[in-house]
């Protein structure tokens, strides 16, 4: 398997790096993979699923990115070769410099190696490539789109994550005799992973839950599946929760990944807050342990009351009081869970 250092990409760091500023440098880059613009997506078993691996610079000046690799990963199954962006086509040979197999990646053991290329900063003009001008401004102002390519979502449901890894990178500086670039090194900066949502029946849980001020991290666990028809129930536990605090069950018809009270609100669409607050119980003075928890029990009557049909996505999670709170929200969030509705 190739080294991130020692790779067939070494003419294309070569090209980026022969006129590099000295190190120190305080130039990062930012990279995520989205689909549709989300970090989270629901989908079902064996479902085509579009991403895009977007990118943009930060911390000190710089005129764009010169050259970038990445290695992407996918724990639900084999990636397959990225297409280049309109914006990435400086970057692709034989305009830029990319590894033997091209800019789509070296595909090993299911995964992409050195996704991404070089601009032609050394201003070739002995080989085949590069060939193409430097491009300025690329990833410089907005997140940039890099790449586009799309997987088969696993047939079991569960959680499952594309995520991105070795991000090495440059950026422009200016330009130097004879046609030739400077360039900055790059510092990775965040770098940010897409969530896939593989969903049946029984809850899949997701989205991380905010620590509140007992130091409890909620997480919701369940048992049954939900069935409109009556068949069977799907009943969700949070535990460890805060105790002697009244909570809301909040539910919706869509995944979201919002910042609340402190935390994140992993419900979107038509959300409902079920205005019935119960308290979580548990041991000792209120606010005091991770006793606490809270349980709610779906059945057909109730998700046919709520207006849901065979087939549609439920998202849920619980909003809590945190008088405590350090952020001074006064709410605690716990985790998320989602499924279909079965016949």
């Amino acid at each position: 398997m190739l080294n991130q250092r020692s790779r067939p990409l070494a003419a294309t760091v070569f090209a980026a790096t022969a006129f590099a500023a000295p190190v120190g440098a305080q130039v990062t880059l930012d990279l995520q993979i989205r689909s549709g613009g989300a970090p989270v997506v629901s989908v079902m078993p064996g479902e085509v699923v579009s991403f895009s691996v977007e990118a943009q610079l930060g911390g000190d000046p710089s005129q764009g990115l010169a050259m970038f690799s990445v290695d992407l990963d996918h724990d639900g199954g084999p990636l397959s070769p990225v297409l280049p962006s309109a914006a990435a086509a400086p970057f692709d040979s034989p305009m830029g410099l990319t590894n033997p197999a091209g800019f789509g990646g070296t595909l090993r053991g299911g995964a992409l190696l050195q996704v991404g290329g070089a601009m032609n900063t050394i201003n070739n003009q002995f080989a085949a490539a590069p060939l193409g001008a430097v491009v300025t401004g690329v990833a410089l102002t907005v997140p940039e789109v890099l790449a586009t390519g799309s997987l088969v979502a696993p047939s079991s449901a569960g959680v499952y994550t594309v995520s991105a890894r070795n991000l090495f990178a440059n950026a422009l500086d200016a330009p130097a005799p004879a046609g030739h670039w400077e360039v900055l090194p790059v510092e990775p900066g965040a770098i940010e992973p897409l969530t896939l949502l593989v969903l049946e029946c029984g809850a899949q849980t997701f989205c991380e839950a905010k620590v509140d001020s007992a130091g409890c991290a909620p997480s919701i666990t369940s048992s049954g599946a939900a069935s409109l028809g009556g068949s069977s129930s799907l009943t969700l536990t949070a535990s460890n929760v805060l105790n002697g605090q009244y909570g809301l069950f909040v539910y919706g018809t869509e995944v979201a990944d919002d910042p609340a009270f402190g935390g994140k609100l992993c419900v979107g669409g038509s959300v409902v807050r079920l205005f019935e607050p119960t308290n979580s119980g548990g041991s000792g003075a209120p606010g005091t342990s991770c006793s606490g928890s809270f349980t709610r029990v779906i059945d057909g009557a109730a998700l046919a009351a709520a207006g849901f049909g065979i087939g549609d996505e439920f998202f849920c999670q619980w909003l809590y009081r945190d008088p405590l709170a350090p952020d001074g929200s006064g709410a605690g969030i716990t985790n998320a869970a989602a499924f279909l509705i079965c016949p």
